[in-house]
């Protein structure tokens, strides 16, 4: 069951927003995805000698194009309504189910900052991508018929929140189509126009590696994509977003036109009201499951990609007293800034944390808002409120496709009967483009290369390679080519990139 008939490569939607790649290049139908011509060569060899599935006794899967709009645990059972612009008579109906997988992905997270949802733009679906080009194109086509420079660089300001691999991209991408392709059609307003990327930490790409993050930076600031540090955005407007400097307080108005958040998920609406039905689920950031996959409080809800926030049973409350007393150097019953962020920034507190970091930047930023009786320091009460607030809303997997690919290929393998282990996360590497044909690559290389079987069992190729610039290019491209289901959607995506770089992308708005 799903609203869309399609399957979305995801990475590629910044690409889509300036022609780079096009949609149709990126996007699988369901349909054809559940036909046994469609299922790999070696799936097809292992089922039919060592499973006797064969052409002839293959079950097709069924799809509804419909949205779910509600889960009832407790009778089994989902709602469903075709919310597509065609409907007939039956256009809403109830599924009974014996396992239930929730694989909805996630939804943009706003943090509840003023303004985002009436004026910013997010990029999570192929309607977004084309959204922006519009947008984008628009404005340069408004900005040259007015004869102001500073109209046109008022209309031609471009903001991106967040300096995830979404941000980065989009901006870089931007940035090149800006300088390749608008330059000759619009020399005047290309001059004119200018790419701002706003980052609340003080490191783009901050969960790369550091080198990566630094090469990024350095990089970017060689183009026309103006960086802005350690600024937390705290209102966007219709023409603007306003900024403040988390070190200096200073708050500043940053002109735009467009305005694209893309500062990390949360769980959609139907996630979280199943969520409030079962007690023993305490994460905000998703449902809590096992290394099976199964949602704690249930005994037949699965779930798996964006959604689904695997429980590792190290959350810090649990130590509540412990890390307290550790904190309080000076035994006066409360921690100040200095003494919690010496806390969450030493041994034994990292090595046994790894999301101590996390908790070290919150405390850094927010220090004043922990602080709720303004004292100057942090009880006991104020110490357990941080802990449950950060906990709850921490997840120990990236919200990527890699691991949402993985979780889906570990519960088929279960299901079936071939495997009996709880689910492993093996990270492949991350990757993002970074502009002007160069990129940025932390992958095991030589594990990439190996059958899933053996990557666990050579652990000393699992250490990953930092490639940056143009070499790590090629391998960005290698990778997110040899990602596509479809040898038709690796082509089409080959021709696009070849057409962009004889031809240019193209300028058209429709």
């Amino acid at each position: 069951v799903s609203p869309r008939n399609f399957f979305l490569f995801t990475p590629f939607l910044p690409s889509c927003v300036v022609g780079t790649v096009e949609s149709r290049s990126i996007v699988e139908p369901i349909r054809k995805l559940m036909q046994y011509e469609a299922r790999p060569i070696l799936r097809r060899f292992n089922d039919k000698y060592f499973s006797n599935v064969t052409r002839e006794n293959f079950q097709e899967a069924r799809f509804l194009e419909s949205a779910c709009t509600k889960i009832d645990q407790k009778n089994n059972c989902v709602y469903c309504q075709d919310i597509s612009s065609v409907s007939g008579p039956c256009d809403a109906f109830r599924l009974e189910y014996d396992k239930l997988v929730v694989a909805v992905g996630a939804t943009s997270n706003t943090f509840n900052t003023p303004g985002v949802k009436e004026h910013a733009f997010f990029l999570k679906e192929l309607s977004d991508a084309s959204v922006l080009r519009d947008r984008m194109l628009d404005a340069f086509e408004t900005a040259a018929l007015q004869d102001d420079l500073a109209e046109k660089t008022k209309l031609l300001s471009f903001v991106v929140v967040g300096a995830g691999p979404t941000g980065v991209e989009f901006a870089a991408e931007l940035d090149d189509h800006i300088r390749e392709d608008l330059a000759r059609l619009y020399p005047a307003e290309a001059k004119a126009a200018k790419v701002v990327l706003i980052s609340s930490t003080d490191d783009l790409l901050s969960s790369y590696d550091k080198k990566i993050s630094d090469f990024t930076k350095l990089l970017l600031e060689q183009s026309r994509v103006e960086v802005r540090s350690g600024v937390r955005v705290v209102e966007v407007q219709k023409g603007a977003v306003v900024c403040r400097n988390k070190k200096t307080k200073e708050e500043y108005v940053e002109a735009s036109s467009l305005t694209l958040w893309s500062t990390g998920v949360k769980p959609g609406r139907l996630v979280e009201d199943l969520l409030a039905t079962i007690p023993e689920q305490t994460k905000s950031a998703g449902m809590l499951v096992d290394t099976s996959l199964l949602a704690y409080g249930t005994d037949n809800i699965y779930a798996a990609g964006d959604c689904a926030v695997l429980y590792t049973g190290n959350a810090m409350i649990d130590e509540l007293g412990g890390l307290f007393q550790r904190a309080d150097k000076d035994g006066n019953g409360t921690l100040d800034k200095k003494e919690l962020l010496s806390l969450f920034s030493k041994s034994p507190v990292v090595e046994k944390y790894p999301q101590a970091a996390v908790f070290q930047s919150k405390v850094d930023e927010d220090f004043d808002e922990i602080d709720v009786d303004g004292s100057g320091a942090v009880d006991l009460e104020e110490f357990k409120a941080l802990l449950l607030d950060v906990d709850s809303s921490l997840r120990n997997l990236p919200p990527t496709a890699q691991v949402a690919g993985q979780q889906g290929s570990f519960l088929a393998a279960r299901w079936n009967g071939e495997s009996t282990k709880g689910f492993k996360y093996f990270h492949k590497g991350s990757m993002a483009y970074i502009g002007q044909e160069k990129a940025a690559a932390q992958v095991s290389m030589l594990k990439n290369l190996l059958p899933e079987m053996m990557q666990e069992r050579l652990p000393l190729l699992g250490e990953d390679i930092i490639l940056t610039g143009r070499l790590a290019e090629i391998v960005w491209k290698f990778l997110y080519l040899d990602m596509q289901i479809s040898n038709r959607n690796k082509l089409q995506v080959g021709f696009d990139w070849t057409k962009a770089i004889i031809f240019g992308r193209d300028t058209s708005r429709f």
